[in-house]
């Protein structure tokens, strides 16, 4: 395209279009305050290009519109500004606090937050009295005197010449008090700490004018609205008038009827009940008289009755003879009702006043009602014709009622007697025929149900009784508020339940089988069948168990339809669905429904071995075998307890099958079925060395079979079992001799079984094996399923830091070592056996460093050997020994202890000195001994466990951030790093974790992510630049690359926290007409 150029001449400027550039010339007819508008604004625009609007214009027509568009731009505020008169054109400072003037009584005082004071809209200062620019609120908030300063400075320092800013807000007056940190509750409020200015919806805050443009004063004040902590918007004349249209046209067009002011007016659906006082003081409009229906009927329906107590009372009174007086002479006590309200004086014109007084509310009653069942939104109906008829008749038929009625009373049967008869017959058939059509309209306007078609059995939908409305179940208790005192039906079965009874109904019929005939049968969901056994499990478990704690954990699920039926499965589901973060507890509640699991079991055993006595044959024999499904749990967890320690107290050793293979157990006649794999492994571990021929062994399996009974002459070869039983037990053969190593392994295994007087170190022979694998350093555990092999690789890991943390200060012997039923380390267990096998000074050490040190402990120890720690070296030792000799002193010394804790990798230490007790490590919480024994109180008045996990990165003690709750470490990194320089192998350290320590804890990664996030974001821009020059002469790429990452993402937050302009402002109103049968009030 070549360059061109086209020339506007006009007598005020002159425009040039050179080469697609739209350059604007001054000329020297300008008048000075025009000039000085023109010279603002092109350098303004020379300097901002950004907010320039984009796309350009590629037209000469567009470009030549757009200066017209600029041109009435700079006349119309050329003419239309008006200065202040005060002649302060910048924003005035805002004083932080009122001033009080003692002499008139004034005295500062303290107040509620006075949230009424920013509900509702702004009535007055919702116009711009300079008519150009302005900042006005959306929605109600606070404004401190920070805000205030921060918005003079910014707005200030951009102001031009000839250009102003006014305050449209007061100074903060509203006062805001703190209280102190460590004040009890109930002390009152604390002291004043700051001034707020409460501002209502569209209240102008702000205003600014002058020579300025529409582009220049949005890039004064679009950035200023992100100060405030309550939504605020850019307006201006135009934008206020443009939405005062399009409210008015919004009005206009709107065809639902059923506005806020009219279901508020007249209290559509008992709204007033469960709305705000304010929402119906701000939304509504005024009303001079308001009444209950409620008692508007009950008023209505007691002016007969209390006019016929009334004439009654006066026929009793004044025409006592008169009224009871009879024509057979018998004597009467009270005055019939005909007498009393139409035979005498004034008796009948005071019926007859409030029976008429009582016939105009109900025409007005029976037209309310007709447009009630014409205007109701509870179904479309197709054939309104009939409808609309019949509600006109009812109302008709209504009205006459009241007619007759009226005419009944005025005419008496001794003043008119074929008139008194007309109109009661009138009356009572118009009553009856009112009363049929009534019922039937109602319940035909009102038949709304929402179909379940093709819904699961899951799915239960209710409906409110009060309002008619359908539910999902998990929006009755939302509802609740809304229809207080309500009761629920079930749309499929019809059932009634309470607010709190229909938690229970979880199940309901299918379509299939409510309109599927007599003869339907439904086919059983075997998933499903097995979770609603699972289901019964658990609530069977919550009912026997006897830990309360348990017990509420077991409560908390016991709503769920989705626990999870395999055990890592159900830990993970409690530690992330139920927050339970302790992992012990988990455990405990999985082998509370286990053991429930095997006692169904046996009681479904018993019941089907009682039926099914006397069956002989092969296949009745196949019938009776009982599956117990395991849950996927490796260490075989349901099992019988009580056959493990018998067969563990006569064998040595129990059989545990630690597959996730179905176990089979078949009786016939009382006698049970000879397991072929555990003959052969009883046999071998009675030999010596857990060595034999296989001649020999098969020749003693056999014989041990045929001693059983088993064998019942069938074609089934003896031998041919045995090799196949043999095969698949995968042990080792060295060419005749078959060696027990795989399953029991040596004789060293059964040595560290037994221990400390005959106490084993792990529950099971499955633990057990697991135990000596993880103990042996070169065991061969690559042929082992990869389960096994990953608990085998954590324990060993968690053994050797154990012993690594503390071998410098106490020996410890393998033999100590407990695994418990998870297949972790056993920490009870190991203190007993670490306390009858180290001295008392040895065990002293070995306490302080796990956080289980007590007074008993202590004074186990002679003179010499307090006296050795007292002056130890190591102080997490030394503060231990001098907090058994003065508790007091717990305080001064407590912030220390926890960080030589955390430097050393200290758990329970850690958690001792803290105040607090982990379940996992059983520790004692040393400020719970000293509020028992000093009868104190105390609490901390710091936070060290952000510093804490900052030592424990720095220093590799990953297995810390198990036990340590999540904290934000932004605030510490000052105490660790002093002098803002963070070293290269700190960020080394938060991205080379352990692999091992990723597996523990599987959120470590991501947090230690964030850490790092956190280390970049508070670094300066030098220590960064600095930091990163010294990474990049590294080749570490991984290390490299994360920070990468972290320094982007600092970045972009700090880019979008700090935008300033928003270009354009697109405002969508969209017109929604909503029909009459839509309205749902919410």
């Amino acid at each position: 395209m070549g360059r061109s150029a086209v020339e506007i001449k006009r007598p005020d400027f002159q425009v040039i279009i050179y080469n697609g550039d739209l350059v604007i010339q001054i000329k020297m007819l300008l008048q000075q305050i025009e000039k000085s508008l023109w010279h603002n604004s092109i350098r303004f625009l020379r300097n901002n290009k950004k907010w320039l609007p984009r796309p350009e214009p590629e037209t000469f027509e567009q470009r030549l519109e757009l200066l017209k568009k600029i041109e009435a731009e700079v006349n119309r505020i050329v003419v239309d500004v008006v200065f202040p008169p005060n002649g302060e054109y910048k924003l005035p400072p805002m004083p932080e606090e009122p001033t009080y003037d003692p002499a008139l009584g004034e005295q500062k005082f303290k107040t509620s937050k006075q949230l009424v004071s920013i509900r509702g809209v702004e009535e007055i200062h919702t116009e711009l009295i300079h008519r150009q620019y302005g900042l006005a609120a959306v929605a109600g908030g606070f404004i401190s005197s920070h805000d205030f300063n921060f918005i003079r400075d910014r707005l200030n320092r951009n102001l031009l010449k000839n250009q102003f800013a006014i305050w449209r807000v007061p100074a903060p007056w509203l006062p805001r008090t703190k209280r102190a940190v460590g004040a009890k509750s109930g002390s009152g409020k604390g002291n004043i700490h700051y001034y707020v200015t409460p501002v209502r919806a569209k209240r102008i805050i702000l205003e600014l004018g002058g020579y300025v443009m529409e582009l220049e004063a949005r890039a004064y004040l679009m950035h200023l609205c992100e100060r405030f902590r309550f939504p605020v918007e850019f307006v201006s004349e135009k934008i206020l008038e443009e939405k005062k249209l399009q409210e008015k046209k919004v009005e206009e067009m709107n065809v639902n009827k059923f506005n806020w002011d009219l279901a508020l007016k007249y209290n559509m659906q008992d709204c007033h009940r469960w709305l705000s006082y304010y929402d119906i003081a701000f939304k509504c409009d005024e009303e001079l008289l308001f009444i209950p229906f409620r008692w508007f009927i009950l008023v209505t329906a007691g002016l007969p009755f209390s006019a016929l107590c009334l004439c009654i009372s006066l026929s009793l009174a004044l025409h006592l003879d008169e009224s009871t007086r009879t024509h057979c002479g018998v004597v009467n006590y009270l005055p019939s009702i005909s007498a009393a309200v139409a035979s005498f004086s004034p008796e009948r014109y005071i019926w007859r006043f409030f029976v008429a007084l009582h016939s105009a509310p109900r025409i007005v009653a029976a037209l309310a009602f007709k447009n009630f069942l014409l205007t109701s939104p509870l179904r479309p109906l197709n054939d309104r014709i009939w409808f609309e008829l019949a509600c006109q008749i009812a109302c008709f038929v209504n009205i006459a009622e009241s007619l007759f009625l009226l005419l009944l009373t005025t005419a008496s049967s001794t003043e008119s007697h074929a008139i008194h008869k007309i109109s009661f017959l009138g009356f009572g058939l118009c009553s009856i025929l009112y009363m049929l059509s009534a019922t039937s309209l109602l319940q035909y306007s009102g038949r709304r149900r929402t179909s379940s078609l093709d819904s699961t059995t899951a799915m239960v939908f209710f409906s409110c009784d009060k309002c008619s409305e359908a539910l999902k179940k998990n929006q009755v208790e939302k509802h609740g508020f809304k229809c207080r005192n309500a009761t629920y039906s079930c749309l499929d079965c019809g059932q009634a339940f309470s607010r709190v009874s229909y938690k229970d109904h979880i199940r309901c019929v299918t379509e299939n089988k409510k309109y599927g005939g007599k003869n339907y049968t439904e086919k059983e969901n075997k998933g499903e069948a097995k979770q609603n056994r699972w289901i019964e499990q658990v609530e069977r478990a919550i009912e026997n168990v006897r830990d309360q704690g348990l017990k509420d954990l077991l409560q908390q699920i016991h709503g769920f339809n989705n626990i999870p039926r395999k055990e890592a499965k159900f830990v993970n589901f409690l530690q992330n669905s139920i927050k339970i973060r302790d992992r012990s507890l988990c455990v405990k509640a999985w082998n509370c429904i286990s053991e429930q699991a095997l006692k169904m079991q046996q009681e479904a055993e018993k019941t089907e071995l009682n039926e099914n006595e006397g069956c002989n044959s092969q296949d009745e024999k196949k019938s009776l075998n009982c599956k117990q499904e395991t849950s996927g749990n490796d260490s075989g967890k349901v099992e019988k307890m009580k056959t493990k320690k018998k067969e563990l107290k006569e064998n040595g050793a129990s059989e545990n099958d630690h597959s996730n293979s179905e176990q089979k157990i078949v009786t016939t006649n009382g006698v049970k079925k000879f397991k072929w794999k555990r003959a052969i492994k009883r046999t071998l571990k009675e030999a010596e060395n857990g060595q034999m021929k296989m001649k020999r062994l098969r020749t003693k399996v056999i014989e041990s079979y045929l001693a059983s009974g088993q064998c019942n002459g069938n074609a089934e070869n003896p031998e041919a079992i045995f090799n196949v039983k043999l095969q698949s037990l995968g042990l080792q053969l060295l060419n005749v001799v078959i060696i027990l190593d795989r399953m029991i392994g040596d004789s060293e295994l059964l040595d560290d079984f037994y221990c400390n007087d005959d106490e084993p170190v792990a529950p099971t022979l499955f633990t057990l094996c697991i135990r000596q694998l993880a103990l042996k350093q070169n065991g061969n555990i690559d042929s082992l399923p990869s389960s096994i092999v990953q608990k085998i690789v954590l324990l060993n890991y968690n053994i050797n830091h154990m012993i690594e943390i503390q071998h410098d200060y106490v020996t410890f012997e393998y033999c100590w070592i407990c695994i418990g039923k998870d297949c972790n380390l056993d920490w009870p267990n190991i203190y007993k056996k670490c306390f009858r096998g180290m001295k008392p000074e040895e065990f002293f050490i070995f306490s302080a460093i796990n956080g289980i040190a007590t007074e008993a402990l202590w004074q186990r120890m002679n003179d010499e050997e307090k006296e050795k720690l007292r002056h130890s070296k190591n102080e997490i030792l030394r503060h231990t020994a001098l907090l058994m000799l003065d508790p007091s002193i717990f305080k001064t010394i407590q912030y220390k202890s926890i960080t030589v804790a955390a430097y050393h990798g200290w758990p329970g230490a850690m958690f001792a000195w803290l105040g607090s007790r982990n379940e996992s490590l059983q520790n004692v919480n040393y400020e719970e001994m000293i509020l028992d024994k000093l009868n104190i109180h105390h609490s901390l008045t710091f936070n060290p466990i952000e510093l804490s996990i900052l030592i424990a990165i720095h220093n590799r003690q990953y297995h810390l951030l198990r036990y340590l709750p999540v904290a934000n470490v932004t605030n510490s990194f000052h105490h660790l790093f002093p002098y803002g320089h963070v070293p290269l192998h700190f960020m080394r350290q938060l991205f080379n974790i352990p692999s091992v320590e990723c597996h523990l804890n599987e959120k470590l990664s991501n947090y230690l992510r964030s850490v790092a996030c956190s280390l970049v974001e508070w670094m300066s821009e030098y220590e960064l630049r600095r930091f990163r020059r010294q990474l990049a002469a590294t080749d570490e790429f991984w290390i490299n690359v994360n920070v990468c990452v972290c320094v982007k993402r600092v970045t972009q937050t700090r880019l979008l926290l700090h935008v300033r302009v928003r270009v354009r402002v697109r405002v969508r109103l969209r017109v929604v007409n909503v029909g009459t049968d839509d309205l749902k009030l919410s």
